[in-house]
């Protein structure tokens, strides 16, 4: 390789784990500074924020759970050293157990299908979890596997008994990725799942209700605001923070971070061209 040779960073296209964008370098915007926001008690509690499919908002989601779940604190230098909320040396860093579920796989064919993938997605978390935590014990074989209000619910009763505190973040990735499909294919069985004895409404309500007893805070993303009402109609705590200031670069690319990634993935002096060209252009 020749001396003069522009050294570029792999292209992380594909990967969405934030843990995989800090290693084998890998070319990577810092979002993390959006952290601090989330922190303010005036913003924080329960937020849901909107941004259109491929802005990042499921590795917007993993870095929350690598920077908050406590599971993660060993690997805290490894992951976050060097970028934005690092300098802030926040204590909340690592002091939560985190509980994911991503919906964005959640099959709309007919109401069985519906139904066992939700479920599934739910099941996933929970499986994700205990593998985090090896020493918490629950055994949910004997429950109602298409029933997700009886399962969080079984779900969040052991966590209390196991953490004595609440300190359970729960984070809802797509939250309407499904939702949306329904709107547009078969608004009978979304009204009949966001209904009052829907699953879907239920479920909900059944995150609203172990507020009391072990959730400390929540975090859900979505595409947009169509689906919201209905959907979270159990769980009427819900704060849509998408039009605050403070969020405005949580997701997708700012020019100042193009400015940036661009030189790092393509040799823009071989091309001939410069970065405010390829931007223009593009």
């Amino acid at each position: 390789m020749s001396e003069n040779a522009v050294k570029l960073q792999n292209n992380p296209y594909g990967q969405y784990l934030y843990e995989d964008f800090r290693q084998g370098n890998r070319a990577f915007a810092d979002k993390s500074s959006i952290i601090k926001s989330l922190d303010d008690d005036s913003l924080s509690y329960y937020p849901v924020l909107l941004r259109p499919r491929r802005f990042g908002k499921s590795t917007f989601v993993q870095m929350l759970k690598c920077f908050y779940d406590i599971s993660y604190e060993n690997r805290y230098e490894e992951l976050f050293s060097g970028t934005h909320i690092y300098q802030e040396g926040l204590a909340s860093h690592n002091s939560y157990h985190v509980i994911d579920f991503d919906f964005s796989s959640v099959s709309t064919l007919d109401l069985n299908q519906l139904l066992t993938s939700f479920s599934l997605a739910i099941s996933d978390g929970i499986s994700d979890f205990k593998r985090r935590y090896p020493d918490f014990i629950f055994d949910y074989s004997k429950i109602d596997k298409l029933d997700p209000a009886g399962l969080f619910t079984e779900f969040s009763m052991a966590y209390a008994d196991y953490a004595g505190k609440k300190k359970l973040y729960v984070l809802i990735d797509e939250y309407d990725n499904f939702a949306n499909e329904l709107l547009s294919q078969d608004i009978e069985l979304f009204l009949s799942i966001t209904g009052k004895n829907g699953f879907l409404k239920k479920f909900y309500a059944s995150i609203k209700n172990q507020i009391k007893r072990s959730i400390a805070n929540t975090f859900i993303t979505g595409v947009s605001s169509v689906s919201l009402d209905s959907l979270t109609s159990g769980f009427n705590i819900a704060r849509n923070i998408t039009d605050n200031a403070f969020f405005n670069e949580y997701a997708g690319f700012t020019e100042d971070e193009l400015k940036t990634l661009i030189p790092q993935l393509v040799d823009v002096e071989k091309l001939g061209v410069s970065t405010k060209e390829i931007m223009h252009e593009h």
